[in-house]
């Protein structure tokens, strides 16, 4: 019988092929019976909020390659920036999504863990927030398009992109 992580990681497949997150397709993508996934993880809602802890846990572990965990929030949104601009992105990291009634849990939950990395407690004037909310939203949409699939920067342009975006977060630095 799989383990807990790899049922997790069975789940995290189930969504990278676009596929609904429910306990009978990890059950088949894990090759076990419904009840050995519910054995680890009880109900469906369980279970999504396990697979949104994984892509988060994987995410973090990708920002804190580029950023320590007691690095300056300045410093936390430059990897953050950095990582939706170059990172790896599929389906599965729209898991916060696989629900529509878990909506609002699941996204208290990207929000509780994530924040720290996005430069919202960077207290600066106006201006300069607006630079960090600036490269914060190119961000977002770097990595949620690349996520859904749609093409929006070109191989050609990445890397004058990123150093756009970390133009921003330079001008909204309150140091």
């Amino acid at each position: 019988m799989p383990t807990k992580i790899e049922l997790l990681d069975h789940a995290v497949e189930v969504l990278r092929r676009g596929d609904a997150l429910t306990l009978d397709a990890v059950a088949r993508e894990a090759g076990v019976t419904k009840p050995g996934v519910v054995h680890h993880f009880g109900t469906k809602e369980v279970l999504t909020v396990a697979v949104v802890n994984r892509i988060i846990d994987r995410w973090e572990a990708d920002l804190h390659t580029r950023a320590s965990t007691d690095a300056e929030p300045i410093d936390k949104l430059r990897a953050y920036v950095d990582y939706a601009l170059n990172g790896d992105f599929d389906s599965s990291d729209l898991a916060l999504l696989a629900d529509v009634n878990l909506r609002e849990r699941l996204s208290a939950l990207w929000a509780e863990r994530l924040t720290p990395w996005l430069g919202s407690d960077i207290d600066t004037d106006p201006a300069s927030r607006a630079s960090l909310r600036a490269a914060r939203l190119l961000a977002d949409g770097a990595w949620f398009n690349t996520a859904l699939g749609i093409p929006t920067v070109r191989d050609d342009e990445r890397s004058v992109l990123r150093a756009i975006a970390l133009q921003l977060v330079n001008e909204g630095d309150p140091q």
